[in-house]
């Protein structure tokens, strides 16, 4: 009699680190739940030869749609769910003092409360596995960065409800990991240029002459990022390392990018590093009157 297959279900895979995330895991013996956000995204990711990826339609945003996943996961894993991989989120490229409120809360709901309601729901078939939650950061989770700054709000508030369920679930022996990559070759890259350009033209005139080198020089960090040497399989490779461990670390990083920012949080002072990302932003000292 065959062992049945570990069902991980994983958030945002229509493209770049969720879809090769799935990929990796369905040819690895997983069985997958992938989660897309519409039935042509669905249709994309079918695998004829990977008959254990199972796409799964799914707005993380949307209550309705996490219930039914919910409900289907209930009828189809009588063994629970062994891995819950928070992948989904969204970027904003942008300064704090020109981004929205109203995008600055869609960030929030899509990398902060969107994987939380994913945990929430699902704790009870993870219970009962037991399985394992894994959350995907960045490197801007731990450290921010200029022109990142909501984005990185969103992951810092993400890394903290990790730390905190990672004590609170341990009476259930459900380890919860944080996976922080750098910068990843990654579709993303497209959509920040895209979006870098189009902001750069609504500076207001009276602030240009302190934003316009900011955004310009994002635009140049994008353009690294979009030929970064991390692929999205470097990363889903973390992820079924994180999914096989009988003991998983609470945090993985990915990229050497990554590592860097580590070592200069850890031994370089706050005003010093506030000084070298201004220089690196072509920003100059900050002069006190």
């Amino acid at each position: 009699m065959n062992k049945p297959l570990r069902t991980v279900l994983i958030t945002g895979c229509s493209s770049g680190i969720g879809r090769a995330t799935a990929l990796l895991l369905a040819e690895s013996g997983f069985r997958v739940l992938a989660g897309v956000r519409s039935a042509d995204q669905a249709a994309k990711l079918v695998q004829p030869e990977l008959p254990s990826l199972e796409p799964l339609q799914l707005d993380v945003t949307n209550e309705k749609d996490v219930a039914s996943a919910v409900e289907f996961a209930e009828s189809t894993c009588p063994r629970g769910l062994y891995g819950l991989v928070n992948n989904a989120g969204v970027g904003l490229p942008a300064a704090v003092e020109l981004s929205t409120l109203d995008e600055f809360r869609h960030l929030l709901e899509v990398n902060t409360i969107a994987p939380l309601r994913m945990i929430q729901s699902f704790l009870p078939l993870l219970r009962k596995s037991p399985g394992r939650v894994i959350n995907m950061s960045s490197m801007n989770g731990m450290i921010a960065l200029p022109m990142v700054g909501a984005y990185s709000a969103s992951k810092f508030a993400l890394e903290a409800l990790s730390d905190t369920l990672r004590v609170e679930l341990r009476p259930w022996k459900i380890p919860v990991t944080v996976i922080r990559p750098g910068q990843v070759r990654t579709s993303i890259f497209d959509k920040a240029r895209d979006s870098i350009d189009e902001r750069i033209q609504e500076i207001p005139d009276d602030l240009k002459s302190g934003y316009d080198a900011m955004y310009l020089r994002a635009r140049e960090f994008n353009e690294r990022g979009a030929k970064s040497t991390t692929s999205p399989e470097m990363v889903a490779s973390i992820v079924r390392k994180a999914l096989n461990s009988r003991w998983p670390r609470p945090h993985y990083t990915v990229g050497y990018d990554v590592l860097g920012m580590q070592i200069a949080k850890s031994l370089v002072s706050k005003r010093l590093l506030d000084r070298i990302f201004a220089r690196v932003m072509n920003l100059g000292d900050y002069q006190k009157p």
